[in-house]
């Protein structure tokens, strides 16, 4: 590729990347380590994503867990798992609550 037009892709690449071309929910690299740290600062161990794992794993289907996250549940006060997703105290919640139907406790 002769230099000059290897130039112009580069630069062209680098105008894509910088309006955030191609990107599905806007979200920049930054955004998401951001987000990434805040979650770490509370529990490494315990995020959103550590919690859905947990319910697929436990319940053993990905869209049966999923329909589990958005359904009432009587041992959270009837209030849908994925509603207590937002904070630490409701992601651990609903981690005893899948220890619970795992071990068939409830």
């Amino acid at each position: 590729m002769p230099e000059k037009l290897k130039h112009k892709a580069v630069d062209e690449h680098k105008r894509e990347r910088g309006s955030g071309k191609g990107r599905s929910n806007g979200a920049t690299r930054k955004d998401r380590k951001q987000h990434a740290v805040r979650v770490s600062r509370e529990n490494p161990s315990l995020d959103e994503s550590t919690v859905l794992d947990r319910a697929i794993e436990v319940i053993g289907d990905k869209g049966e867990a999923m329909r589990w996250l958005g359904t009432p549940v009587r041992a959270l006060g009837y209030a849908t798992p994925i509603s207590l997703l937002h904070d630490l105290k409701g992601r651990k919640s609903v981690i005893a609550t899948l220890a619970r139907l795992e071990h068939g406790v409830m």
